[in-house]
């Protein structure tokens, strides 16, 4: 029942890392993760049914809606470690560091999330897509709608692409997987992965992971200081 919780962990302790290396980006990091955590909890009563089933250290139930703690941390890391790879990556390329704390700025960011959130909803619901399909979509779509207006955010926002989905298969290829060997066949559909699998890691969470960081990377920087060329 530990499994969830040891890779949440696991993921905190990367995220804690990254605040400790790249103290310039502690700011958007922060703000990030605050703003995407809580999209875990709330994606899990989509993906429970129809993607993967985790073991939750204390599973929590509304209705048909299971979800954990787990889900919260990891949701916290995951998109603190975009927006902080991205802006690692920006300043690198010329632009200011992020110091002052916009609030219209940030819930413009809360809304875009949303907005991108709601899609993903809406796949699922009105067409019938998997839950993991929809959100890569939703991504994608708004990762675009992003870009096309700041095309000077590609670069290094393809830069955290990759470094996401990088980091995604090292943490189960490298830890998760050492520990627990036999964990897709415990957690994971059969029916929802398309049996490509990169040293045992569903190809799936290496897309979504790269998928998921093109638009979170980049979304708070484009919404609190969107002046970039």
């Amino acid at each position: 029942m530990i499994q969830y919780a040891i890779g949440a962990i696991f993921s905190i302790g990367i995220w804690c890392l990254l605040f400790a290396i790249i103290p310039k980006s502690r700011k958007p990091i922060i703000w990030s993760s605050f703003a995407c955590g809580g999209a875990g909890p709330i994606s899990q009563y989509w993906h429970i049914k129809d993607y993967w089933n985790p073991s939750y250290l204390i599973k929590l139930q509304i209705g048909d809606w299971i979800f954990g703690i787990e889900d919260y941390i990891f949701a916290f890391a995951f998109g603190g470690l975009c927006t902080g790879i991205f802006d690692f990556f920006i300043r690198r390329s010329g632009e200011e560091e992020l110091k002052k704390f916009d609030i219209i700025g940030y819930i413009k960011y809360l809304l875009l999330c949303a907005l991108c959130f709601f899609s993903m909803v809406a796949l699922v619901s009105s067409f019938g897509l998997n839950s993991l399909h929809a959100s890569l979509i939703a991504f994608l779509v708004f990762s675009i709608f992003i870009f096309i207006q700041l095309p000077g955010l590609v670069l290094p926002a393809v830069k955290t692409s990759f470094v996401l989905g990088s980091y995604m298969w090292v943490s189960y290829w490298g830890f998760y997987f050492r520990l627990y060997p036999d964990l897709v066949e415990q957690w994971w559909k059969s029916t929802a992965l398309i049996g490509i699998y990169l040293g045992g890691v569903p190809i799936e969470e290496i897309i979504w992971a790269s998928i998921a960081s093109l638009f979170i990377g980049p979304a708070l920087r484009y919404c609190m200081h969107n002046h970039i060329p």
